[in-house]
């Protein structure tokens, strides 16, 4: 039989709280967004291709 006393009922406790908040802090971070240059693209046609067409 498995006892726990209040010590170590806080120290579990406050061990997986810390690893909670350890994870969402380092989550977090990884929305992080970069700001790129942006160049002006008025009056200008942009085409985009798949490039799946077999050769022949």
């Amino acid at each position: 039989m498995i006892i726990i006393n209040k010590k170590r009922l806080i120290a579990i406790s406050s061990l997986l709280l810390i690893a909670v908040f350890a994870f969402t802090f380092q989550k977090a971070e990884l929305n992080n967004t970069v700001q790129t240059v942006t160049l002006p693209v008025s009056n200008k046609v942009i085409v985009l291709d798949a490039g799946h067409r077999k050769a022949r």
